[in-house]
């Protein structure tokens, strides 16, 4: 916006006026405000962006700043470097609704308000309602349980949350409520300036929770649609869900189902099958609706991973866990692992997620735990 115009925006005059605009009197702050207003108006912004612009420029800096290795886990122990780190990340959130207004206009003129993107919805209160009986408070330092789960729903708690809404039964029927959570999860981010908090409630959590392990694992796929819908949740997931064995299950069965149709060559109906790996192995469905099927597009990831979100630290998809994670209680402890080291303080929640194959959210739920007991 600013490269629009001959003279470069003079931050160091805004910075004094905008100084005058916060800590003045009450007419030297409305004069400051003006003044402001009227200098960065023709470089194409409004008073709304002052504050984001002079900080992610880093005018409003005055606590100490990360080393180049950036901050360390036993940094946070320091109040200094507390306020410190604080900083940098709202520098972070400031050059991200700079670069993204854009989106954060759209997703509040939907909802009409601030207040509305964050309203619990009709179903999240049932969702809550239904699963309180199983809640328990935690103890000094420890996180609240539903029927015994921090993160992952318990089959009583699947069964109630089944009470307000059936499961779905088919793959296709699941991703679209997946990817209903996942787009509200979205839009509360974007609202908060990607911050990446718990923004569902406990029950819609758990919800999304059973959702992801339906998509990636129980439900039977009935179809070669379905095992590719499967294939590209799970790749969607960056690591999260990856349960490989799975496919080759389906395919497995898909296929015995084909033969077990086909006529018997020794009726003399047809000629015996050679086994074309073209026709048989290798097209398991017809070619037609496999061309349909392979322009789908499944999946909703979180909106740090789109492009222009200015992460460029996400994990490598193709680098699977180095051990299986196969219960709540290992990938939980993984992630605890991960955060204890100082590589993994300065990790983003998407990156710790992909490698202990648990949902961003889970992640910062164990961090505040972690938080809490220190």
């Amino acid at each position: 916006m600013a490269g629009q115009h001959k003279n470069k925006l003079n931050l160091d005059r805004l910075a004094k006026i905008w100084a005058l605009a916060e800590r003045g009197d009450a007419g030297e702050q409305a004069a400051a405000r003006n003044r402001a207003e009227a200098l960065v108006k023709q470089h194409g912004y409004t008073l709304a962006d002052v504050p984001d612009l002079l900080l992610t420029e880093g005018y409003l800096d005055d606590e100490p700043q990360p080393s180049a290795g950036g901050f360390t886990f036993y940094d946070m122990s320091n109040p200094a470097h507390q306020r410190a780190y604080a900083k940098a990340e709202e520098k972070k959130r400031a050059a991200w609704r700079m670069a993204n207004r854009a989106k954060m206009d759209e997703v509040l003129a939907r909802y009409g308000s601030e207040e509305a993107v964050f309203a619990p919805t009709a179903e999240e209160q049932a969702y809550d309602a239904v699963i309180k009986p199983f809640h328990k408070k935690g103890k000094a330092g420890q996180c609240d349980t539903w029927d015994g789960e921090h993160f992952s729903p318990s089959v009583r708690v699947r069964a109630a949350l089944a009470t307000v809404k059936p499961w779905p039964d088919t793959i296709p029927a699941a991703i679209a409520e997946y990817d209903y959570w996942e787009k509200l999860y979205d839009d509360r981010n974007i609202a908060d300036s990607n911050n990446q908090y718990d923004y569902l409630g406990q029950g819609a959590d758990f919800r999304r929770w059973a959702l992801g392990d339906l998509i990636n694992k129980e439900i039977e796929a009935r179809d070669l649609s379905d095992v590719i819908i499967r294939l590209r949740f799970q790749e969607a997931s960056q690591g999260v869900y990856n349960d490989s064995a799975i496919i080759l299950r389906d395919l497995e069965r898909l296929r015995a189902a084909e033969n077990s149709q086909r006529p018997d060559p020794a009726s003399g109906d047809i000629p015996p099958d050679r086994g074309s790996p073209a026709t048989h192995d290798g097209n398991i469905g017809d070619s037609g609706n496999r061309t349909a099927l392979e322009t789908q597009n499944v999946g909703n990831p979180h909106v740090i991973d789109s492009p222009d979100m200015g992460n460029n630290e996400r994990p490598d998809a193709a680098s699977p866990p180095p051990f299986i994670l196969n219960t709540a209680s290992k990938r939980r402890a993984e992630v605890e692992r991960i955060l204890s080291t100082p590589e993994g303080a300065r990790m983003s929640l998407r990156q710790i997620a992909g490698m202990a194959g648990v949902s961003p959210s889970t992640v910062m739920k164990v961090r505040s735990c972690l938080q809490e007991q220190h």
